[in-house]
């Protein structure tokens, strides 16, 4: 059968049509992305607001951090559960002179609670104590004001141009843990909130890496490195958990606390 030279330049001229179109389209969203890490972060801190309940961690690695005043307990890790408006209550890894030891923390309103590392007794911490992991997720003070204000500085993270891992940090230690299914997010973040991402033991602003559920729009991890006198503090915080029955008492108290 013989084609008609007019349907043959018809269908040229489609080809080439459909060709433009397909570039604008896979162009506007190459463009697109960075322009929509702002509206990504939005959201976040909408989402975030909301939460009624949480678990986290925190790893502290590089400099040593101290939690206490008089520079005995050197802070590493901590694992604990957040219930709202402002509790929180977690199991600390801390250093004491050598040896690794394990501290209970407590939050709840404002006051706070620690374990004497020797004897396990448990007491109130003295006044002027910043040591509150609650505050992470306060709507006025943690995350959602976090984010609200990375709006201005927010860009979207190409990990695959990294280096392909996932973390987009180049050390390809993220595989497994979920964050293929994330936005990843890179903003500028004041003291004051690197202070409340650290429970007060740092206060100098920095870039924070945050990775975003696509789906729910809630945080699931967060990392910073901070320079503390001669070394680097690096902070990872991971979240998950949300809106899970999570009901945190105060601690009893022996007679002397």
């Amino acid at each position: 059968m013989v084609w008609p030279r007019g349907w043959l330049i018809v269908s040229i001229a489609v080809v080439i049509v459909l060709a433009a179109c397909s570039e604008s389209s896979t162009s506007g969203e190459e463009g697109g992305a960075e322009r929509q890490a702002d509206e990504i972060v939005a959201d976040a801190a909408v989402a975030m607001a909301d939460v009624e309940s949480a678990a986290f961690t925190i790893e502290q690695t590089g400099a040593t951090i101290f939690i206490d005043d008089g520079g005995q307990l050197g802070f590493l890790s901590a694992v604990g559960r957040y219930a709202g408006p402002s509790s929180a209550e977690a199991i600390l890894d801390v250093t004491a002179r050598g040896f690794t030891t394990q501290v209970g923390a407590k939050a709840i309103a404002g006051t706070v609670w620690f374990t004497n590392p020797l004897t396990g007794a448990w007491a109130e911490a003295p006044d002027g104590f910043t040591f509150d992991l609650a505050t992470v997720f306060d709507e006025q003070l943690g995350f959602p004001a976090l984010l609200s204000e990375a709006t201005a500085t927010a860009e979207l993270v190409d990990d695959e141009a990294d280096d392909g891992d996932g973390d987009g940090d180049g050390d390809g230690d993220a595989a497994g843990d979920g964050l293929d299914s994330a936005h990843h997010v890179r903003a500028a973040v004041t003291a004051e909130r690197v202070a409340v991402l650290t429970g007060g033991l740092i206060t100098e602003g920095t870039d924070v890496e945050v990775w975003i559920d696509m789906d729910t729009n809630r945080v699931i991890e967060a990392r910073f490195d901070l320079p503390v006198d001669d070394a680097t503090s690096s902070w990872r915080m991971t979240v998950g958990d949300y809106d899970e029955e999570v009901v945190i008492e105060p601690p009893e108290l022996d007679a002397e606390g």
